[in-house]
Parts: C-alpha cells; structure tokens; sequence
C-alpha cells in the first residue's frame, strides 16, 4: 500500500495497447489494492503509415471499457482517460486532427522515433556519435513540446533504454544545453514533465528522465511533475511511486499534476492520513 502520499499513476496500458498485459478492469482492481487515488489510462496511438499496429488502437472500444471502470471503481478510484503517442515532426499533422475529434483527459506526447528509426538501434546510431544520437533526440523531444499537441513530456530520456548498452555510461551534463533549451520551453508553457519509473521496473537502475535531469528542471523553474510507471501488467502497476515522489521533493517540487479534460490540477504529494 502507498501511505502518506496522493498516489498517481498517469503511464498505464491495458489490452487496448499493442503490447498490454492486462485489462482496464485488471489494472483498476490493482490500482484500488494498492491505494493509488488515481489511475491514468495511455494506451499507445501511432500514425506511421508503415507501422503494422499504427490501426491498432480503437477509440470507441477504449472510452466504452474506461465508462464500465469508472462505473465500477468510481467511489474508490478515479479513471482518467488518457493517449500516449509517439511523435514524428513529418505527422503532426495527422496528430492534430486525430486530437480535434477524439477528446481525453490527458495526452502523453513520446519520442521513440526519429526520422522513422527506432532510438538507439544500430540503423539509428550509424554515422551518429553518442553525442549526435542523444542530441538528435533531445531535438525531436523539443519539436514534440513545441507542437503544442500535447499535455505532458513522457518518460525523457527514454534513449537510455538501449543507449546505455550503445554507447556506455550516460551523463546528462553532456546534453545540458539541450535539456536547458527544452526545460526553458516547457517553463513557459506550464508543461508538466513526467517521472517514469519504467527503468527501474526494466533493471537499468534508473528512472526516465534521471534524478540529475530532474534536479536541472527544476533548477531551471520547472515545478509541473506527473508520474507514471509505463505499467503494461499489473505488478507493474505504480512501481517505486514513492521514489519517484522523493525525487520531486528533493528538489522542491510539492505537487503533482492530475488532469480531467486537458484541465490541469496540481495536489498536494504529502497527506496526512490514508
């Protein structure tokens, strides 16, 4: 159980994603065993035409499953209705029109891809240096917070989940210029940026983006945080929320960003009673 803390957790897929491990139902029955106050829904959403499973979600199957969970959960748990997609520069278009006519609570904009390669795989790091690598992606995580398309930056540094085996300990130091522009932009437009504890739950013994990263959002005026655990089963579920919550503390930040309708709430970490 999660004491003492408003437990969130706004990274959760179900079998309304690709590579989900449980359903929506199976995810809220854990969410209330474990005392999370909310539980953010981000089934995956692609638009690259070449992408076998870019179809794979369906809207309407989605919001019907998630209406039988808030009905079923609702005095316990709150549902959020959320998206995670994965961002290209060259379909944002498609991106914004998906936006205008299908609404969610909150959307989760990821960088998996650049320039149709897959992060850190040897197609995307030849003719790149570690630096050229990480920096290109750092580029397209400001394009995406630039687009204005979405509400939170997800799991950052998500590179590291096979640059570290690519190119050998990672030191964000090395791209403090890029982090500084990207944080700078994020400031000025009240985005959120989220700890992702997935790196912990896949044994690299970090989290996306790190606790240094996160230090240097906040020393650069960040304050806006979300939390997720990118759980796909449900022992995943809200994996080291509580480091996660410690690292925002650390570094000043008291709150945590929930959402109902794109409508932004900050709440307060710390309660005194569960």
């Amino acid at each position: 159980m999660i004491k003492n803390y408003y437990a969130i957790d706004y990274q959760v897929h179900s079998f309304r994603s690709h590579d989900g491990k449980a359903s929506i139902t199976d995810q809220c029955a854990r969410a209330v065993d474990i005392g999370l106050d909310e539980i953010g829904f981000t089934e995956h959403k692609d638009f690259d035409p070449f992408d076998p499973l870019a179809d794979y979600f369906n809207y309407d199957d989605y919001m019907e499953e998630i209406a039988a969970a808030r009905n079923r959960f609702g005095e316990r748990l709150k549902v959020r209705a959320g998206i995670e997609i994965d961002y290209q520069i060259w379909f944002e278009d498609k991106i914004a029109e998906y936006l205008d006519s299908h609404p969610f609570d909150f959307v989760l904009g990821s960088v998996h891809y650049v320039h149709r390669k897959m992060l850190m795989t040897p197609e995307y790091n030849r003719n790149r240096s570690a630096k050229t690598a990480y920096a290109d992606y750092f580029s397209a995580v400001r394009d995406s917070a630039a687009s204005g398309l979405f509400d939170i930056v997800a799991h950052l540094e998500y590179a590291n989940r096979r640059g570290l085996a690519a190119w050998g300990p990672y030191d964000a130091n090395a791209y403090r210029n890029e982090l500084e522009s990207l944080f700078a932009l994020m400031v000025a437009k009240d985005m959120p940026l989220e700890i992702n504890t997935a790196g912990l739950h896949q044994g690299l013994g970090i989290s996306y983006p790190t606790a240094a990263t996160v230090a240097l959002y906040a020393e650069c005026g960040g304050r806006r945080i979300s939390i997720g655990s990118d759980g796909h089963h449900p022992d995943q579920l809200a994996h080291a929320y509580v480091e996660a919550v410690e690292i925002a503390l650390a570094n000043g930040i008291t709150q945590v960003c929930t959402w109902h309708d794109r409508v932004p709430t900050e709440v307060q970490f710390r309660v005194e009673t569960r």
